[in-house]
């Protein structure tokens, strides 16, 4: 009788608190700040388009700390998640933009000063498969010496239809080729954003795309649900019925299918996504709920019998 792995609290998949407590021997949140100001696709680099998912403020978790100084985001984000969470140290999360495209010496004073902020014992960087220049992995591979550095790959999706709907200005080769440059960097955690609810996207794709990231040992994903907001070349297709979102059972399902043939050593840092911004959200209305979900996927794990790595072959 096959019979699921141990995760945390009878999760059927590996928690991103499960994978930190391992780390640190402690309990450790992410703490998201904003810095970056722009990134390729709003700067027109090579005639790059906005995604067609991106709002103005490029993922910003607290669009309205955004424009404070980095020490005051800190503070204040730390200590609301110390007094919600009971949390005991941070990550402080480079989010919004690509914050792996301003200037080196910009970004080394940034990450410098948010290791010396108190009971923050790393940085995680979120940016893009195309904006990994080696100055830059250079300066990864530095700071991992000494502290933790993840960072937080926006790849969405290996299939460059999807990609060329998406206006991300990337491809799946490109992709690849990032993910082989950070696997050379042997202290630096790597996870992988993706979205499920694409056009043309198929059971088959969702299974090997599983199975490439449990071959290529990247150490997280993130999932999203592909949602609509206002003000977005993604609300003009779907106001013109060419883009329909994915309903929350069947995004349940496609998340299912990926756990199942994601490695179990692989920490799953979201299930779905949650917009902050309720105002700008178009569709689906499921989106804006933040914990129904994940807890419906969760039952859905629970009811079909079955776990991340369940149909894994290196499980």
């Amino acid at each position: 009788m096959i019979t699921p792995p141990l995760f945390d609290h009878k999760k059927r998949y590996l928690p991103l608190s499960q994978h930190y407590r391992k780390l640190f021997h402690s309990k450790v949140f992410k703490l998201s700040v904003s810095t970056a100001q722009t990134c390729p696709n709003r700067s027109g680099v090579n005639g790059m388009k906005v995604c067609v998912f991106c709002d103005e403020w490029g993922s910003a978790a607290y669009n309205q700390t955004a424009e404070s100084s980095l020490k005051h985001q800190i503070a204040i984000h730390r200590e609301a998640i110390r007094k919600r969470y009971k949390a005991e140290k941070f990550l402080v999360y480079f989010q919004s933009y690509t914050n792996t495209f301003g200037r080196i010496r910009e970004l080394e004073t940034l990450y410098l000063e948010a290791l010396k902020e108190r009971d923050v014992v790393g940085i995680v960087a979120g940016t893009r498969p195309d904006c990994l220049p080696s100055r830059v992995l250079k300066l990864f591979d530095e700071l991992s010496q000494d502290h933790y550095v993840s960072v937080e790959l926006g790849l969405q999706t290996f299939d460059d239809d999807q990609l060329k709907f998406l206006s991300r200005g990337h491809n799946k080769d490109c992709s690849l080729k990032a993910l082989k440059k950070l696997e050379s960097l042997s202290n630096v955690e790597v996870c992988v954003h993706l979205m499920f609810g694409l056009p043309g996207e198929t059971d088959t794709q969702l299974i090997e795309t599983a199975q490439m990231l449990s071959n290529l040992g990247v150490h997280g994903v993130k999932l999203h649900n592909l949602h609509v907001l206002k003000n977005t070349p993604l609300e003009r297709l779907y106001r013109n019925g060419k883009f329909k979102p994915v309903e929350l059972e069947e995004y349940a399902r496609k998340v299912c299918l990926f756990l199942e043939n994601l490695s179990p050593s692989i920490a799953v840092h979201r299930l779905a996504a949650v917009a902050s911004r309720w105002d700008e959200l178009v569709s689906p209305l499921w989106t804006k709920e933040k914990m129904r979900p994940s807890q419906f996927i969760e039952d859905y794990l629970e009811a079909k019998d079955t776990w991340q790595g369940k149909l894994n072959r290196s499980a």
